[in-house]
């Protein structure tokens, strides 16, 4: 199923984050042109009211376990903001080197193969697209490697894969 969605989001981690997971909270920050909001100590609450007052409809709070991202959780500013809509959880693979990431931040499109994770295409906008879609998108397939039920891969607008990768390892919907 090819979905969508609006990118009017901004991306916080929890406190105290290591640099894997501010990095990896900075290469989606990039991918899906949306702000960043530093942590440091500020409290939950504190980030959800300035992400509010800013206009943005979601928020994904990146929590991290031993120094690594484990989970995201996605939050609905305009329905509930103390409560998540859903958590992601996952491993994350990122390359060593920097990569340019190039991506037309308007035109992003979901691509979902997985029939593990098509509960959550209810969060998604369904697309009818005429043309084949082989850039600015996100690919999401199944994956039976290691515990996970699906890995999740970025492309660019050339085509591309970044190289940067998710595995899903569970989803829970609140």
């Amino acid at each position: 199923m090819i979905l969508t969605t609006n990118s009017n989001l901004v991306i916080t981690t929890s406190r105290k984050p290591s640099q894997l997971t501010r990095r990896f909270a900075q290469f989606l920050k990039h991918y899906f042109n949306s702000t960043y909001i530093n942590r440091g100590k500020t409290s939950f609450n504190k980030v959800v009211n300035q992400a509010r007052n800013e206009d943005y409809s979601k928020l994904l709070v990146i929590t991290e376990t031993k120094g690594n991202p484990s989970a995201i959780n996605i939050y609905d500013l305009e329905s509930d903001m103390n409560n998540p809509l859903y958590s992601i959880y996952i491993n994350v693979s990122i390359p060593q080197e920097k990569n340019t990431i190039n991506v037309n931040k308007e035109e992003i499109t979901f691509i979902n193969k997985s029939q593990a994770l098509n509960e959550l295409n209810e969060f998604f906008t369904p697309l009818n697209p005429t043309d084949k879609i082989k850039q600015n998108c996100i690919i999401i397939e199944d994956n039976d490697e290691k515990n996970n039920i699906a890995s999740i891969k970025f492309i660019d607008k050339k085509g591309l894969d970044v190289k940067y990768k998710i595995y899903v390892t569970g989803y829970k919907i609140f």
